[in-house]
């Protein structure tokens, strides 16, 4: 579900942004800022509390922090390849981001309207993915099976762009590809089952630094190897080099999870809860269980 919504979001925000532009520069950006507004009001009155009392534990200041949280995923076993897996997944794709639009209009020459058009087929094709194909194909191979399929996908799509030379072959690859959008979900919920119900909370915390640290250094890396594979100064001229770097991110990301993430059995998930600290009450200590 969180998928669809993305996926919607992806496909809706390039024709809202394209329109509020039409009216100036910054309307767009007041537009982001009303529709943040809005979502904090749904989470703040709308969203029900879903941690039960009996896993809370005692605040620390020392782990609200981003690192906090990723250094707490070092005591469950195991969560640190699928960590690794994820910064490899959405270091590929901050590509997309970061270069998206320079690859169209320098080796397609598409203007603004064909660049959003094709971000928002994509983003049709993501949340078409994960709304009917995900259920089925989870059900009949399971999640992990699920996973490594919709990584190859991805490593597939992004190698394909880096071949198209022309902008149909585009569209061709986003169609033939689209299955790339199965493998999110499943690794979050691979993840998920590795850590504890008192501990859910922060792992999406630390999934979700990841995926900060990746938006920060993705487009440096990206857009730094597009400049330099258009430049004069470029052994052989190739705009397609970012997303052939991405696919090989998403091949690496695939030989991890292949060769190290590993389903945990029932005895090493309860060795790897935490025992409660001594000196809290049983509604602040880290469930056993």
């Amino acid at each position: 579900m969180i998928g669809i919504a993305f996926g919607t979001g992806f496909a809706l925000g390039p024709v809202i942004g394209g329109f509020l532009g039409e009216l100036g520069p910054r309307v767009p950006f007041y537009g982001a800022a009303a529709l943040s507004f809005i979502n904090f009001m749904v989470g703040l009155f709308l969203l029900p509390e879903t941690l039960d009392r009996a896993n809370k534990r005692r605040f620390e200041w020392w782990r609200a922090n981003p690192l906090g949280a990723l250094k707490q995923m070092r005591n469950y076993p195991g969560i640190g390849w699928i960590g690794l897996v994820f910064f490899l997944y959405w270091l590929a794709h901050a590509v997309y981001p970061a270069v998206w639009s320079f690859v169209s209009s320098y080796r397609y020459g598409w203007s603004e309207g064909q660049i959003g058009l094709s971000l928002g087929i994509f983003g049709i094709g993501g949340a078409f993915v994960m709304a009917v194909v995900l259920p089925r194909v989870v059900t009949r191979f399971g999640e992990r099976r699920t996973a490594a399929l919709g990584l190859v996908f991805t490593a597939l799509g992004m190698a394909g762009y880096a071949a198209a030379w022309q902008g149909w072959m585009v569209y061709a690859v986003i169609v033939a590809t689209a299955l790339e959008s199965l493998a999110d979900p499943p690794l979050r919920s691979i993840a998920s089952a590795h850590v504890p119900p008192s501990a859910q909370g922060e792992l999406q915390g630390a999934l979700t630094s990841i995926s900060s640290i990746t938006t920060i250094v993705g487009p440096l890396v990206f857009t730094q190897i597009f400049g330099y594979f258009t430049s004069p100064a470029a052994v052989f001229s190739f705009s397609g080099a970012p997303y052939a770097l991405a696919s090989c991110l998403i091949v690496t990301g695939l030989a991890v999870f292949l060769l190290r993430v590993r389903p945990l059995s029932d005895k090493a998930f309860q060795d790897s809860v935490p025992k409660p600290t001594a000196g809290l009450t049983a509604g602040e200590a880290t469930p056993s269980n």
